[in-house]
């Protein structure tokens, strides 16, 4: 990672390196659209939504050093922005529809943010491995997640282990960096 904490990759951003913007921007695009997606809004407006959630935030970079407010403001922006956008436009979607932003659902968000985080960084083969061991019904066939993955079936269970290990660690690097602020 070329920004050492998520302070550097703000201070970068606020100095106007475009490269850092767009690591930002990709580090939590996935956060933000999800917010509208959930609430069913179509692609038109997840756009929209996504472009002031993230005008926002580049107003408000001076303010995003920490990491653990920069998900939990994110997600209550965005979900704002879901508002507006829904009065605005005079969809069938009430306020009370839109996603609520209770203390467990962001920390829920915050988790599966940070794990989409930490799945991009393990590498392909271990993030493609996870996926597919836990994102399958329960009834899950060793022998095809062996096959497609050209390794013997007893070797899945060590592997997965290894990946979750792997995950784990980009995680607890992630919430480390944190604390750099």
């Amino acid at each position: 990672m070329p920004y050492q904490s998520l302070a550097h990759l703000v201070e970068q951003c606020i100095a106007g390196d475009e490269t850092a913007w767009r690591v930002f921007v990709d580090q939590h695009s996935r956060l933000v659209y999800s917010i509208p997606r959930r609430n069913q809004f179509d692609d038109s407006a997840c756009d929209d939504i996504f472009q002031e959630v993230f005008l926002a935030a580049y107003r408000h970079l001076d303010s995003l050093r920490d990491a653990q407010s920069v998900s939990k403001w994110l997600i209550t922006t965005t979900t704002r922005a879901c508002a507006r956008y829904a009065k605005k436009n005079k969809q069938q979607i009430t306020l009370g529809e839109i996603e609520k932003l209770t203390e467990p659902e962001i920390d829920r968000q915050e988790q599966i943010h940070a794990m989409h985080l930490g799945l991009e960084q393990i590498g392909t083969r271990c993030r493609e491995l996870l996926i597919r061991l836990y994102t399958q019904s329960k009834g899950m066939n060793y022998d095809l997640t062996a096959e497609e993955f050209d390794m013997p079936r007893g070797s899945i269970g060590p592997t997965r282990q290894r990946c979750l290990e792997k995950l784990a660690k980009a995680i607890a690097e992630q919430e480390g960096l944190s604390g750099d602020s």
